[in-house]
């Protein structure tokens, strides 16, 4: 059995911290209702990824996130794009995330009494940058765990389509979610996901990098620019505002020079402004994602890398998550290398990463509580009461065949040697259908009990099935019970089988006699005698068949010895319910 279950907390809160914007979700562990979306004033639930500070009077100055970050006129400084792969992430992520959560939990202090916070991380991250990742978020001290960021979307994919939490549909996907930083692609195959090590270096960031050179390059020669992207935050709005134009062309929606002008700092509003126009005119499909050796180009290299890890066969379905989903392009290109696939986008890409986080909280926590009910089922009265009576039961059907073939003169009433008496004692007793019998009996008696926990996580009857193998331990105290028996009756048997053969000879005696010439007083004496003969084995096979009987009647087993017994078994089959319930987790997502 395992000991490293989740801890059984309320809530479940799922943090997405992006490259360029950023969301949160909660659900309660009870429960199946969707994540709700924590909401940020005017931003809504994506929030720009920046940290900034402004001027305090009691502090000196205060850190500020999302759009206050970037559009404060009196920030003294702020940044965006700070999480990257492992050697460029910093604490700066651990501050976004401290106040993001303040805010959160503000609006919801229940959740922070009792909660496990999900954060995601890139598939394509090694194992070195993952610790380092945590032990970044350590800093935070709240209850924390990074869970791969394709492979939460996901979940979120499941929880979405397989309303029966069967995982129908769901046999060989392809999760591809598109990212600021990275694009990360997670395989499942028979539910189990796999998260490939590709795609760490290929992020939409460099869509934004690829318009800020042309905007520099255009504007290389004008003051206002120059001047204005040389101030303190200047290259990070400049992403900004790349970021935001090319998002809404791939979302048809326009770019409003308003929205990014107001509240901006007054230095930097000349590069907000010349940047917003001049990024109108360019077409960033083309120019930018299709241009040759861009993006678009990068992208298909790795999806020929991704069939190469795959081989055959490939997914049934391709799943695009993430905000870089969006892009037409994504599609096109995933159709094209995984022909025979259907390719599904999401309808809140954005949303995906962050939903299956809180999801994949709410299914540990349960699978927890599962297995954890699973195991303390060996304790209930009625589960260690059905092993007892099963024991017991069969313990009598093994007197029972026994007696019913002692009483029959068994030819072979004796044997030589330990493994003969051994094999004499599993035939005379029926063992192997004697714990055949018991066997079906403990799986009727304890599989109600088992399928009312799996019901009550929302799991099938079929899927959860339970297949006993009992211990040697109750065949082989059965046997050495018998074998005190057999060495009780052993005596008794030999009277039943001389008691056949005894007859016979006395017939024989009288009929000599007869021959001999003895006169009818003489024969009347041995006739008499003869009866004698032929009737005290009679008495001698009745009384060794009452013997048997009440022998095999009385024997019971040492009742310290059904209690070692009852608790083996219930150890046995816990062991083999935990098994089944690792491999029944799948079910609780």
């Amino acid at each position: 059995m395992t000991d490293d279950l989740e801890r059984d907390v309320r809530y479940a809160v799922g943090l997405d911290l992006g490259d360029g914007e950023s969301s949160l979700c909660w659900l309660p562990t009870t429960g199946r209702g969707q994540a709700k979306v924590h909401s940020r004033g005017t931003e809504g639930p994506s929030v720009v990824t920046a940290l900034g500070r402004v001027p305090d009077p009691d502090l000196g100055h205060r850190v500020v996130i999302g759009e206050d970050a970037v559009l404060a006129r009196n920030c003294l400084h702020f940044s965006v794009n700070f999480k990257n792969r492992h050697g460029h992430t910093d604490l700066q992520a651990v501050q976004f995330a401290q106040v993001f959560l303040a805010e959160f939990f503000a609006a919801h202090p229940k959740v922070r009494e009792d909660y496990v916070l999900y954060v995601g991380h890139p598939a394509g991250w090694d194992r070195a940058s993952v610790r380092a990742y945590q032990r970044q978020l350590g800093a935070m001290e709240v209850p924390v765990r990074l869970v791969a960021e394709s492979q939460s979307a996901l979940v979120h994919v499941r929880d979405r389509r397989a309303k029966g939490r069967d995982g129908s549909g769901l046999d060989r996907v392809l999760v591809v979610d598109v990212g600021s930083s990275t694009t990360d692609f997670t395989v499942v195959e028979d539910l189990i996901p796999r998260n490939l090590p590709v795609g760490a270096e290929l992020g939409c960031r460099e869509i934004d990098a690829a318009l800020a050179a042309i905007l520099r390059k255009d504007f290389a020669d004008t003051p206002e620019f120059t001047e204005a992207l040389a101030r303190d935050g200047g290259p990070d709005m400049l992403m900004l505002v790349c970021r935001r134009a090319k998002e809404a062309q791939f979302t048809r929606r326009d770019l409003k020079l308003q929205d990014m002008k107001e509240g901006c700092a007054d230095a930097l509003v000349p590069l907000v402004t010349l940047s917003v126009e001049r990024l109108r005119g360019v077409d960033v499909r083309e120019r930018v994602v299709r241009a040759p050796g861009g993006w678009a180009d990068r992208f298909a290299a790795t999806l020929a890398e991704v069939r190469g890890h795959l081989g055959t066969p490939g997914p049934e379905l391709v799943v695009l998550t993430g905000g870089g989903s969006r892009m037409p392009v994504v599609r096109e290109l995933c159709a094209a290398a995984f022909s025979q696939a259907t390719v599904e986008n999401d309808t809140e890409p954005s949303l995906s990463v962050t939903r299956g986080l809180a999801s994949i909280g709410r299914h540990r926590v349960n699978v927890a509580r599962f297995r954890r009910d699973i195991l303390v089922l060996k304790d209930r009265p009625e589960f260690v009461e059905a092993i007892r009576a099963g024991l017991l039961t069969a313990f009598d059907q093994a007197k029972a065949t026994l007696l019913a073939r002692l009483l029959e003169r068994a030819e072979r009433e004796d044997a030589e040697g330990e493994q003969n008496l051994d094999a004499l004692i599993r035939e005379l007793t029926g063992m192997d259908t004697v714990l055949a019998d018991l066997r079906g009996t403990l799986e009727e008696t304890l599989m109600p009990l088992v399928l009312g926990i799996c019901r009550s996580y929302g799991i099938r009857d079929d899927q959860f099935t339970l297949d006993i193998a009992l211990p040697e331990i109750i065949g082989t105290t059965i046997s050495r019970r018998i074998r005190a028996l057999w060495m009780m009756l052993r005596g008794s048997q030999t009277v039943l089988a001389t008691a056949t053969r005894v007859p016979q000879v006395g017939m024989m005696f009288l009929k000599r006699m007869l021959r001999g010439g003895v006169t009818p007083a003489k024969a009347g004496a041995a006739a008499a005698t003869a009866v004698v003969v032929v009737a005290l084995p009679k008495g001698a096979e009745l009384g060794a068949r009452r013997l048997i009987k009440t022998t095999v009647h009385r024997a019971a087993l040492d009742p310290a010895e059904v209690d070692r017994l009852v608790t083996d078994v219930a150890e046995r089959i816990a062991d083999q319910m935990d098994q089944r319930a690792q491999e029944v987790e799948r079910f609780l997502v």
